[in-house]
This record gives C-alpha cells, sequence and structure tokens, in this order.
C-alpha cells in the first residue's frame, strides 16, 4: 500500500449485484420505495428517461414538511408549477442577434431614452449571480439580473458541489478519456445496456455513448476531445501550465472570492464547511490509484491539499462497516458545497443591494448598434410576452445547458457544442438517529456527487447527481441504476438514515465542447456569452464571474489579491466581436 493512502480495501463488498438486491434495498422500510426503479426499468433501454415525479401522497407530504421549514427550497419543489417536466432539445432555445435598425419603433424609443445610470444586464445560472452582485457592489450602474426562465437547472441545480479538484475536462481524468469513453460506451451500449445489471459493477463509467446518439457534427468535439487531451500531457512533459491545471487554479480563485463575497455581504452562499467533510470516495483500487497521480498534482501545480483518510476517519463520516464498502476516501478540506435554493439565497442578497432581479424570462434577442449591445428583448416562457430593457454592458452565462442557440442570419458567433445529459434526483431518507444524521459529509464519488438539501423533523432530502448521456436530452437508465446503487453503499444506518423513496427525477443537462471546458465569446465591446461548461459552473462561478466583468468593461471592488490572472482564462475567450459588427452593419 502506498505511504500516501492509510487505507486501501483492494476488494470492496459490493452490497448489490442484483436488481433483486437493490429493489430489497430500497423496499426495506417502504413497501413502494422501488417506484423509480420500475419507472427506469420499463421500456426499451434506448429510449432513455426524462422527469419522473412521484405521485405518492407520503412523497408529497414529506416534501411539503421540508418546504415549511425551509421555504427557500421552493424551486427544489417538483410539485410545483413551475417545475419543468418537458425535455430540454439541444439549442430550442434561440437568441437572435439583430441590428438596432431592425428595432420596432416601440423598442427603439426604450433604447433611445436617457437614463441615469449605466445599465448592467446578466443572464443565466451562478456566473451571471455572481457576477450582478459584484458589479452592483460599485454603486455606480443599474444593475439587472435575469434569472433564465427557460431552464430548471438555474433554479434547481445538480449536487451544486464545489468541487476545486474537479474542475476540469473530461481528459484530465486518466481513465476518463476522450477514446476511452468512445470505445468503452460504445460496447456496453450494444453489448451491455440491455442488461440492467451493468449499472451494479463497482467500474461502471457513468459517462455514455449511444450508437444512435452519434452525429457527423459531433464527431470534430469527439476528435478535438482526444487531441486537447494528448496537447495538454505534452505541456505536462514540457513542465509547461496545461489547461486542466489553469482551470483548477480559476476555481481555486474562485473559492476564495465567494467567500470575500460571504464576508462582504454578511449572507453565506455554502454550506457551513468549519468540520471540514468534502469527502471523495474510490470503489476500486484502480480509481485509487488514478486519483493520487492526480492528487500529486493538485498539490504541485494547483495548491490543493487532499487529505487520504484512515479506516477510523472514514468511519468518523459514515459509520462502521463503510470500509468494507469502499476502498479508500480522500479529504479535500478546500471544497465546500453550494447553499440549496440558490437562486433564492442570491436573490436575497441582491435586494438590499439594489439589483432589479426579473423572474423567469429567457433572453430572446439582443440589440447591436456600432459594435456594441444597446439592449435586450425578454421572452415570458409563461405567457410569451416580450420585454425590451436598455444596456451598457451585458454578461451571459447560458450556455452550459446546451438549449442555447445564438443567431445571426444562418451563422452563429458561439460555437457548435453538443449536450450531455445527466441525472438530478432527489431522494428521501428516514431519520433514525438524530446525532448519527448531524453534518453529513458532502460527498463525491466518480462522476457522481450527493448532498443533503434539506430536512424535516423525520427526513432528510438528498440531491444526487450522476453522469452524462452524449448527444441525447434524456439520461440511460443506468445512470438512475448506479447512482441509486452508489448512494445506498454508502448512505445508511451508519449516519443515522434509512432511504424511504425517491421524490424526482429529471435530466441535467450540460453543453460539451472540444475542449470540454467553459469558452467565453466576445460579441461586442461590452458583451460576453459563456458556453460549454460541461458541469463546472458551480465550482468556477465567481472566477467565471471575473472574466465576464473584466470582458465587458466593469469595475469591480474586490482586494487585488482574490483577482484572476488573465493567463488563467485567456486560453478560452474566442473573439467574435468584428465578425458580429460586420454581419448585423450589412443587414
Amino acid at each position: 500500500m502506498p505511504p500516501e493512502i492509510p487505507h486501501l480495501n483492494q476488494a470492496p463488498d459490493p452490497a448489490f449485484t442484483t436488481i433483486a438486491g437493490l429493489r430489497a434495498a430500497m423496499t426495506a422500510l417502504n413497501p413502494d420505495g422501488a417506484a423509480y426503479l420500475g419507472h427506469l426499468l420499463e421500456g426499451p433501454f434506448t429510449e432513455g428517461k426524462g422527469v419522473w415525479v412521484n405521485g405518492s401522497s407520503a412523497a408529497k407530504q414529506a416534501m411539503g414538511n421540508i418546504l415549511a421549514s425551509q421555504p427557500e427550497l421552493a424551486c427544489e419543489n417538483p410539485y410545483a408549477e413551475h417545475f419543468r417536466r418537458a425535455i430540454r432539445r439541444r439549442g430550442e432555445n434561440t437568441v437572435i442577434l439583430r441590428g438596432i435598425h431592425e428595432a420596432p419603433a416601440g423598442h427603439r424609443a426604450i433604447l433611445d431614452a436617457p437614463r441615469g445610470k449605466p445599465v448592467a444586464l446578466f443572464a443565466g445560472g451562478p456566473a451571471a449571480k455572481i457576477a450582478a452582485l459584484l458589479a452592483a457592489l460599485n454603486g455606480t450602474h443599474e444593475v439587472h439580473f435575469v434569472l433564465d426562465g427557460a431552464e430548471q437547472s438555474n433554479e434547481s441545480g445538480s449536487a451544486s458541489y464545489e468541487h476545486v479538484n474537479h474542475a476540469n475536462a473530461l481528459n484530465a481524468e486518466y481513465d476518463n478519456t476522450g477514446h476511452g469513453i468512445f470505445f468503452t460506451a460504445l460496447k456496453r451500449a450494444i453489448f451491455g445496456e440491455p442488461d440492467p445489471a451493468v449499472a451494479l459493477s463497482y467500474d461502471y463509467r457513468k459517462v455514455d455513448l449511444w450508437p444512435h446518439a452519434l452525429s457527423w457534427r459531433d464527431v470534430p468535439i469527439y476528435a478535438g476531445n482526444e487531441l486537447h487531451g494528448l496537447a495538454q500531457s505534452l505541456k505536462r512533459l514540457l513542465g509547461l501550465d496545461d489547461d486542466h491545471a489553469k482551470s483548477r487554479r480559476a476555481s481555486l480563485v474562485s473559492t476564495h472570492l465567494m467567500s470575500w463575497l460571504e464576508q462582504r455581504l454578511g449572507q453565506p452562499f455554502r454550506l457551513d464547511n468549519s468540520r471540514k467533510r468534502a469527502i471523495f470516495l474510490f470503489f476500486t483500487a484502480a480509481h485509487v490509484a488514478h486519483a493520487a497521480r492526480d492528487n500529486r498534482e493538485l498539490r504541485a501545480h494547483v495548491g490543493l491539499d487532499p487529505q487520504a483518510l484512515t479506516a477510523e476517519k472514514l468511519e468518523h463520516f459514515y459509520g462502521p462497516g463503510i470500509t468494507a464498502r469502499v476502498a479508500a476516501g480522500d479529504l479535500f478540506p478546500e471544497n465546500a458545497c453550494i447553499r440549496h435554493g440558490f437562486d433564492q439565497v442570491c436573490r436575497a442578497a441582491m435586494e438590499p443591494l439594489g439589483i432589479r432581479y426579473h423572474h423567469r424570462r429567457r433572453i430572446d434577442g439582443i440589440y447591436f448598434d456600432k459594435g456594441k449591445a444597446t439592449g435586450v428583448t425578454l421572452a415570458d416562457p409563461a405567457t410569451g410576452s416580450i420585454t425590451c430593457l436598455p444596456l451598457d454592458h451585458l454578461g451571459l452565462s447560458l450556455g452550459p445547458t446546451a438549449t442555447y442557440r445564438y443567431a445571426q442570419g444562418t451563422a452563429s458567433p458561439v460555437p457548435y457544442q453538443t449536450i450531455a445529459t445527466g441525472l438530478s434526483a432527489q431522494v428521501l431518507f428516514r431519520i433514525t438517529d438524530e446525532a448519527k444524521s448531524r453534518d453529513l459529509p458532502f460527498t463525491g464519488l466518480k462522476q457522481t456527487h450527493f448532498v443533503e438539501i434539506g430536512r424535516s423533523k423525520t427526513h432528510v432530502l438528498m440531491k444526487l447527481t450522476c453522469g452524462g448521456v452524449i448527444g441525447l436530452p434524456v439520461y440511460s437508465r443506468s445512470y438512475g441504476i448506479s447512482a441509486l446503487a452508489s448512494l445506498l453503499r454508502v448512505i445508511g444506518p451508519g449516519v443515522g438514515l434509512m432511504f424511504e423513496d425517491v421524490i424526482s427525477a429529471f435530466p441535467c443537462t450540460r453543453g460539451i465542447n472540444a475542449p470540454n471546458n467553459g469558452q467565453v465569446v466576445r460579441l461586442a465591446e461590452n458583451a460576453v456569452a459563456r458556453f460549454a461548461e460541461g458541469g463546472t459552473g458551480m465550482s468556477k462561478m465567481a472566477s467565471n464571474a471575473q472574466t465576464m466583468l473584466d470582458l465587458t468593461g466593469l469595475a469591480w471592488p474586490a482586494p487585488q489579491d482574490l483577482r484572476i490572472d488573465e493567463a488563467l482564462y485567456r486560453h478560452t475567450v474566442i473573439d467574435r466581436r468584428s465578425a458580429v459588427s460586420r454581419k448585423l452593419s450589412r443587414r
């Protein structure tokens, strides 16, 4: 056993080797607790799975009790009217780029009207929220934030894990390279997926590529991902900074800036981590070996200090018996977990700063004039009504979901991205020991995360996220099976909980480009659009916010040592300012 790994179980107990065994665990407390498993097993596996909501009165009551004590979790309520049940399709939300000469008279009057302060508008997910807060601290601008009403994930995201160590491209993980995904996922899709028990394997890779999801248009992304990974390996051999280390250092900057912002505003954005409890667990010795190599690079090039857990520490976090079910575990002191109901948390911080908040509106179009963005049109998804707002600075982070498409005639200034769809699920546990169930760890596994998001006197609600089906807007049944099995291998009586039911599950879409790392397009001197975040948006939201502010020419207050070095994001910037200006002026 390597000295840096104090506990290593070479052959952990898989706990579940059959679907019947998993079903028995799900129905031990609640005879109807396997309803979601039944949903996963219904129909042809190639159809994938969309939105599922538990219709039982017991599930509704339990969710109601949790919301009564934590009303900020209203956005997580799958029984609310706003909860979107339709499948999100790639490119379904179009943002039209227009010259100001195309604006109707009513919009032109709004755009030309004098205004007291310059207007800064941000729309989208976590990066846009933090950018709006930072911009408002200066007090020099009228700041607007638009909650993206077209995407459930911007209100009720995945597991909200601020994982600095995994804020990187897929090809940074040594057993998850582009060609590894391509060949192993195709093999499993053809020979493995018809048997649902394949998902119970400890070595199940939670990134899928099904034959009918293959598209010629996506081939450059697969090839580019592999070439990008090889280029980073070459940089490391030459002793140069690679993009993966830059991404992780940007995430570390983000973490420090979030701490500063919390102190400045007196508003916690993350769950309490004073008792360090951000854990990554491993189910195979091979995964431990890969992680050990990765951890050495994190220490050398990023400044993180992951700590391998002893058997005693593992039992401290997860209770007796955990060492028999996992190979090993690491503690990441720098990691945290975003508070749930994050949009409401940010909204509460925005109101005292005078930020104008537009709830559940979709960016419909952008007006440009002489190389600058001058206004946007917002659509109400519920009514279809259109509102026009003037602006002087524009920051969009709509790209991570892959459902947005920027249209400029027949072309798009934002590069094409494919879609990768994972699972987000809400899982209900009954509290059997109050003392043991306090301070539950923020748990990460390979491509899977779960964390407590709410509780009542009798129950704990956990958010579970897993995987990504490349090229499709649905997730595979294997994701649901594998994620549930992983969760129930770890969480149980040892932490004072027993599984009771699944409340809901829905596809969580992510945008994937060739480097599989977030990029930002400069649309104009004062306008940017982030895209293809690939699932790392929570980990880099503050550094992404800084990038948006810097590129749109907005000043913001913060100590110099908290500002991201341009070298950490220069390689992610795509400049389309001249192309956008030329095309719009010709129309």
